[in-house]
C-alpha cells in the first residue's frame, strides 16, 4: 500500500540481537490441463495470520535514503509482539532500489544483510516471512516491460534473490506489490517469467501472484481472473494475492468504513474465485480506522475468511512497524503499551481459532 506520506520522527535506533542471529532493530504457459485450474500446494492445517511489517521501503523518494532515519527494518521487539499475539506469518515490504541499486547489479550486502537477520529471527519466533518487493510494477519509476526497465531486470532480481532464499523453507516470494501495468495479460506473462526463472534455480519456495488495479479482492475476477488463472507453477507452490480496504472506494486511504452488510461483498470476489480454480489466497493487505463501524467490518472480515477456511493460505494485516506514529490503521501498540482496537479484535479472532500447526 503506502499510498500516504508519513512524517518520520527524528530519531536515532540500537541494535538488538535475537536467540538465532543479530537482528538490527532500527531504522502464459501452454502446459496448463485446463485454463479453468490453478494448482496450489497441498492443504495446511491452519490459516496463518499476520502483519505487514512496514519500514524497509519507506521513503521511496529517497534512494538509497538514511538508514535508520529515512527508512528502517522491524525491530526483534516487535517480532515477539506480534508472535506472542498469534500472528505466524509477515510481509516485508522491500525497496527494489535500495536491495538492487543497479539494473541486475549485485544485491546491496548491507540491505540483504537486514532481510537476513530477519528471516533468521522471525523463523526462531515461528513464524514465516514473505519478502514482498514493494514497488507497484516498477524499478526507478518505470514500468517493467518498457525500454527502460525490460522484463529481464524483473527476473534477474528474483533469480538473485532465489539464490540467497530458495533453500529456506520459512521465506515465501511475493512478486510485486499492486503493480500498476495497465494490462493483466500482461502483467500475468511478467510474472510467469519470474516464475519460471526461480524453479530453474532449484527454489521451492511459495510464490505470491498479484494482480493489477491495486489487486483488489472486490474486483479481482472482473480485472485479474481470467490472465492469472494461466499462471503455471511446475512445483505447485503458487499462492494468489489479493488486497482489499473497507473504506468507501478501497483504497485504503480513509478512516471511515462501509457498512458491515458490505463486507463479504468485497471480499467473495476473490474467495469464489480461489474455489473455483481450486488455488489458495493471501489477503496481503487489509486495514480499518478505529471507529466501531470499521470495528465490525474488521470482525466480519475475519468471520468471513475463517468461515471458509480451505480457500486461504494466510493473511497479513496493513500494518505495523516502528515509524506508524498515530497512522489510522497502525498495529503498533500506544506509547503506554495499551493495545490498538484493532488488534483487540484480532487478538478475539485468533484466541476462538483451534490450535493447530501448520503446515510450511
Amino acid at each position: 500500500m503506502m499510498r500516504i506520506k508519513i512524517r518520520r520522527p527524528a530519531a536515532r535506533f540500537s541494535i538488538t540481537s535475537c536467540a538465532a542471529a543479530a537482528l538490527s532493530a532500527i531504522p502464459f504457459c501452454a502446459t496448463l490441463l485446463s485454463a479453468s485450474m490453478v494448482f496450489a500446494a497441498p492443504a495446511q492445517a491452519a490459516i496463518l495470520p499476520g502483519v505487514n511489517l512496514a519500514g524497509p521501503a519507506f521513503a521511496s523518494g529517497k534512494i538509497p535514503g538514511r538508514y535508520g532515519w529515512d527508512y528502517v527494518f522491524p525491530k526483534q521487539q516487535e517480532i515477539d509482539y506480534y508472535t506472542s499475539h498469534g500472528m505466524k506469518l509477515f510481509r516485508l515490504p522491500l525497496s527494489w532500489e535500495r536491495l538492487q541499486p543497479e539494473p541486475s547489479g549485485p544485491l546491496d550486502q548491507a540491505y540483504l544483510q537486514h532481510v537476513r537477520d530477519f528471516v533468521t529471527a522471525a523463523q526462531a519466533a515461528g513464524a514465516l516471512t514473505i519478502i514482498d518487493i514493494h514497488n507497484y510494477g516498477a524499478y526507478r519509476g518505470q514500468l517493467i516491460g518498457t525500454e527502460e526497465a525490460p522484463v529481464a531486470l524483473f527476473t534477474d532480481l528474483w533469480v538473485k534473490l532465489a539464490h540467497e532464499f530458495g533453500s529456506s523453507p520459512s521465506v515465501l516470494f511475493g512478486l510485486m506489490n499492486e503493480p500498476k501495468q495497465k494490462s493483466a495479460d500482461e502483467w500475468a506473462n511478467f510474472q510467469q517469467q519470474a516464475i519460471n526463472a526461480i524453479r530453474k534455480t532449484g527454489a521451492t519456495n511459495r510464490i505470491l501472484a498479484a494482480g493489477i488495479d491495486w489487486d483488489g479482492a472486490h474486483n479481482f475476477q472482473q480485472v485479474n481472473g481470467t490472465a492469472l488463472a494461466r499462471l503455471h507453477d511446475p512445483r505447485k507452490a503458487l499462492l494468489f494475492e489479493a488486497h482489499q480496504y473497507f473504506d468507501r472506494d478501497s483504497s485504503g486511504t480513509a478512516p471511515d468504513c462501509v457498512s458491515e452488510d458490505q463486507v463479504e461483498g468485497r471480499l467473495a470476489p476473490f474467495a469464489d474465485w480461489l474455489e473455483a480454480h481450486h488455488a489458495k489466497g493471501v489477503l496481503g493487505e487489509f486495514g480499518v480506522g478505529r471507529s466501531p463501524a470499521c470495528l465490525a467490518d474488521l470482525r466480519h472480515a475475519m468471520t468471513y475468511i475463517y468461515s471458509r477456511p480451505s480457500l486461504w493460505y494466510g493473511w497479513t494485516y496493513w500494518a505495523g512497524g516502528p515509524l506508524w506514529g498515530e497512522y489510522m490503521y497502525t498495529l503498533e501498540p500506544k506509547k503506554d503499551g495499551s493495545e490498538r482496537p484493532q488488534m483487540e479484535i484480532l487478538r478475539d479472532v485468533l484466541q476462538s481459532q483451534p490450535s493447530e500447526n501448520h503446515a510450511h
